[in-house]
């Protein structure tokens, strides 16, 4: 008899000394190392997804995944662009920590990423797609699978039949498949099943019989991107995967006023996470990041993960926390894309409330000029861009969710705004920004064939301003290093 109390004594002190992340249901999730895939999709905002409220958007694969998935509603990447996200997401770190804050670039030498932190802990790491970050050195793979042709197809597709392979004989050590779609981005599929009346856009679109077509034909690339995951989920449970691997969905970032912006509708990204018997289905308003990702995965394969940006997901997915960070930020920096030009935004979200501080804006060059400084054409051209953009911005996306209404100047909400703008600040300190509230905006060295002082068709610059900036452009690593 005393022995049975005994042993009924030592099985609940082990019992509650298990901690939230180590156990839902029974099953055991810290240190399990399970396989794990991850389907990354390709500008598609979380607004366009019927799982997240669109009425007509094709998008039945993720639809039907989200009822096996816990989905979660405020997730975020850091920067609404295709390197700077995917940088983040691979690293733990915020674009401007990691380096990789402009697009087309490489993150910060020595930055530890994903397939290097895995590989460590005896993980086998695989691209399959798209890959868009750089240098090849800091993202050593254990196998890069390329995408492929597919006749009548915009973009490659995801590689298939490697995936197929793989996964019939994957080895010995646990994996991280991580599946990049092309889709939905552009190039559009000149075919389409849709018709401009069976779309719907966001109230921030142009609602114009135009733009209603060329959605239709956005929304063909979304249904490519559909059948992509359904192929992958189906190979999955082909090779028995379904109940043995965690499998993530998620979007790079937004499209329509999404992308290249810190609006909502760039950030906020589609993101669900399922794991039969271990992550129970249902919807999270936890608010969580991009950044995260990385220190999940270091937890899952057994270490506490240390010195991210991010923190790992396992209590939220245990069921055992319904709270996870109290902000996340959004960074903005137009240099170094197609489109270049200077209109750096920075941006704080409590789950709520959204304010975005741009820094190059009319309101602020018209103040530049009323104390004496002279303004560069450079600086004059990228704020002409966007004439209605305020210094400020303040959102209440509880009741305001696609972002149409600025509040940054009711004084009702003045003690808020302040806040987060003390809260935003802070953080850049932290990040090494480059920016500071009334300090300069500088010029960034990018690819030559993004330069702002290059003339061509994307950049109609009067000829006198052709490398008028040579010799003034500061390195962007440089100027975020760790002080």
């Amino acid at each position: 008899m005393k022995n049975l109390v005994f042993t009924k004594l030592v099985l609940l002190v082990v019992l509650s000394s298990l901690s939230a992340e180590d156990a839902v249901g029974g099953f055991p999730m810290k240190g399990s190392r399970p396989n794990v895939v991850f389907f990354l999709g390709d500008d598609q905002s979380r607004f366009n997804h019927t799982s997240y409220g669109h009425p007509t958007v094709p998008t039945p694969t993720t639809a039907a995944l989200a009822k096996e998935s816990l989905v979660f509603d405020k997730a975020f990447t850091g920067q609404a662009i295709c390197a700077p996200s995917r940088s983040m997401l691979y690293t733990g770190l915020y674009p401007l920590r990691n380096g990789c804050f402009m697009n087309h670039t490489k993150v910060r030498p020595g930055i530890e990423t994903l397939p290097s932190l895995l590989k460590e802990r005896g993980y086998t790491v695989v691209l399959a797609g798209k890959s868009h970050v750089s240098p090849d050195q800091s993202f050593p793979w254990s196998h890069r699978f390329l995408p492929v042709e597919k006749p009548g197809a915009s973009r490659h597709w995801i590689p298939l039949e490697e995936i197929d392979r793989f996964l019939a004989d994957p080895g010995p050590d646990p994996y991280c498949l991580i599946v990049a779609s092309e889709f939905p981005h552009s190039p559009y599929m000149e075919k389409t099943r849709f018709k401009a009346g069976d779309v719907v856009l966001p109230p921030y679109a142009k609602q114009s019989d135009s733009a209603k077509e060329a959605a239709a034909h956005y929304y063909a690339n979304i249904e490519q991107k559909e059948m992509e995951l359904a192929a992958l989920l189906k190979l999955l449970d082909k090779h028995g995967q379904r109940e043995k691997s965690v499998f993530f969905y998620a979007d790079d970032h937004g499209m329509e006023r999404g992308k290249f912006t810190s609006y909502d509708s760039g950030l906020n990204v589609a993101f669900m996470v399922r794991w039969p018997g271990k992550v129970a289905m249902g919807r999270s308003k936890a608010l969580v990041s991009f950044a995260d990702f990385v220190p999940t995965m270091i937890e899952l394969a057994g270490d506490r993960p240390q010195g991210f940006d991010g923190k790992s997901l396992l209590p939220v997915l245990a069921g055992k926390a319904t709270h996870h960070h109290d902000y996340v930020y959004g960074v903005t920096v137009n240099q170094g894309t197609l489109g270049r030009h200077v209109f750096p935004q920075r941006s704080i979200h409590d789950g709520r409330y959204h304010y975005i501080h741009n820094f190059n804006t009319l309101e602020r060059l018209e103040r530049e000029e009323k104390v004496g400084r002279e303004v560069d054409y450079f600086l004059k051209k990228g704020a002409a861009r966007y004439p209605t953009h305020r210094e400020e911005m303040l959102f209440d996306t509880q009741s305001d969710p696609h972002e149409l209404r600025n509040i940054a100047q009711d004084p009702e909400y003045a003690a808020i705004k302040e806040k987060l703008k003390n809260r935003l600040f802070l953080w850049m300190k932290e990040q090494n920004d480059y920016l500071s509230e009334d300090g300069p905006v500088p010029f960034l060295q990018a690819k030559d064939r993004f330069g702002l002082d290059k003339r061509d068709e994307r950049n109609r610059i009067p000829t006198e301003y052709v490398n008028r900036l040579k010799g003034r452009k500061v390195d962007p690593h440089a100027v975020t290093a760790p002080k």
